[in-house]
């Protein structure tokens, strides 16, 4: 074999070898395509914290008021110096809904990831109010019909105290508690010389089903349409799903001396105001 043959052998030998490598071996910046393809995204929160404050119509740090986000399932109250905390759905917005007895329920929105809300609530006013009832108030006279058949006016009671305490609905599993904690203390309100009134919008009939099925020992009154319940600014609880359950202690002129406002507390309504006419 001559010399020039041998060359042409090694040097395509030598050049197939280099195509090979070329087409094996990745470029750097191949490589660093590659790397950045199969890198993890970084992990994204799914929820953020919303904290602030719930005040009173006179501007007072709020205990007790609710909170509710719609869309979600979180809803909290506010502790004793009237703040709370949400954990919400990050990155979108959301809408808040606050309320407390005798306050306007507030539909406020969040924007995405907001970190701090303040709520100022304001009244709910009945007509002829200016604001909502407080003790010192004298209160409004009614007349509404009763289990009995009669009809019972307000002002035709003056004289001694009046238990006045509006309840959700006939039936219910805290409205009859509250109706046997007031049947079995009866007596002891009746020794401090106070009539037990209950009040709820539902029907004559009801009321006297509710009243023979548990032996209650006082008259329930028919608010039909629910006007005696704004007029006393008792609101709507659980943020406008149920009516609310407030309790008013009424001394012998006719004036407030505590009000109440617990939906889920039904017993206490009864211990409390056993306790205030004790005092009165």
């Amino acid at each position: 074999m001559n010399h020039s043959l041998t060359f042409a052998l090694v040097l395509g030998t030598v050049l197939a070898g280099q195509a090979q490598t070329v087409k094996t071996r990745p470029s750097a910046a191949l490589l660093a395509m590659q790397g950045n393809a199969y890198s993890p995204a970084p992990v994204q929160a799914q929820t953020y914290r919303l904290a602030g404050r719930v005040f009173d119509p006179e501007g007072n740090p709020l205990p007790g008021a609710t909170l509710l986000v719609k869309g979600t399932n979180q809803v909290v109250s506010t502790d004793a110096a009237g703040n709370f905390t949400l954990e919400l759905p990050a990155r979108t917005p959301n809408t808040l809904v606050a309320g407390y007895g005798g306050c306007e329920d507030l539909t406020l929105p969040l924007g995405p990831n907001q970190p701090q809300l303040n709520v100022h609530l304001r009244p709910i006013l009945a007509d002829g109010l200016d604001r909502a009832l407080r003790v010192g108030d004298l209160a409004p006279d009614f007349d509404l019909p009763t289990t009995a058949g009669t009809t019972f006016k307000l002002s035709e009671h003056r004289g001694h105290p009046v238990v006045l305490y509006f309840y959700p609905k006939d039936g219910s599993s805290g409205c009859t508690k509250e109706a046997c904690s007031f049947r079995d203390q009866y007596e002891d309100f009746a020794a401090l010389g106070a009539e037990v009134i209950g009040i709820s919008s539902d029907s004559e009939r009801s009321h006297r089903q509710f009243t023979a099925k548990y032996d209650l020992p006082f008259p329930l009154l028919s608010d039909n349409g629910g006007q005696l319940r704004r007029k006393y600014a008792v609101p709507r609880a659980a943020l406008g799903l149920l009516p609310g359950r407030v309790t008013y202690v009424l001394d012998g002129e006719g004036r407030v001396r505590y009000v109440f406002n617990s939906l889920t507390d039904a017993t206490d309504h009864v211990v409390n105001a056993k306790a205030i006419l004790q005092n009165l």
